[in-house]
C-alpha cells in the first residue's frame, strides 16, 4: 500500500510538472454553470467527467457524468476510449482548479474541445440540480 501511495505522489508531481510548464501555451475554456451547461446541452453526445473521489460523486453529480480518478495510471487511457478527441469534453470537481489542470493536461494529450466548470459542482449546485445514483 506505501508503494501505492509513493507511486501516485510521483505520478502526481509529473502531471503537475509537466502542465505547469505547458500552461502557458495551453487554453482551456473555463465556463460558469450557465454557460457550462449552455455547452454541455449544444452538443450531441457530451463527455462529462466527474474527477471527484467515488464518494462525492455517490452522493450527486452532473447528469451522465462518469467518475473518473485522475490519479490513476489509466486515466488518460480511459478519457481516450470515452471520448474521442474532437468532441467537446466536459470537465469538473468540486471547487474548479483541480479539474483546470486536469484539463490542461487533457490538452496536452491531444483533446481540442476542453471546457472546465468554474467554481466545480459547488457552483453548479446553486443553480442546477444535481442527480444521485
Amino acid at each position: 500500500m506505501k508503494l501505492f501511495y509513493i507511486k501516485s505522489a510521483l505520478l502526481l508531481g509529473s502531471m503537475l510538472c509537466i502542465v505547469s510548464l505547458e500552461a502557458q501555451k495551453v487554453k482551456v475554456v473555463s465556463l460558469k454553470p450557465d454557460a457550462f451547461k449552455a455547452q454541455m446541452e449544444q452538443t450531441a453526445t457530451p463527455c462529462i467527467i466527474d474527477i471527484r473521489p467515488a464518494a462525492d460523486f455517490a452522493v450527486g453529480h452532473i447528469a451522465g457524468a462518469v467518475n473518473l480518478d485522475p490519479l490513476d495510471f489509466q486515466f488518460i487511457k480511459t478519457v481516450q476510449q470515452l471520448c474521442a478527441p474532437t468532441d467537446p469534453l466536459f470537465i469538473y470537481c468540486k471547487l474548479g482548479k483541480t479539474s483546470k489542470t486536469t484539463a490542461q493536461l487533457l490538452v496536452l494529450k491531444g483533446f481540442n474541445n476542453v471546457y472546465g466548470l468554474k467554481g466545480g459542482i459547488l457552483a453548479w449546485a446553486k443553480k442546477y440540480p444535481i442527480v444521485t445514483p
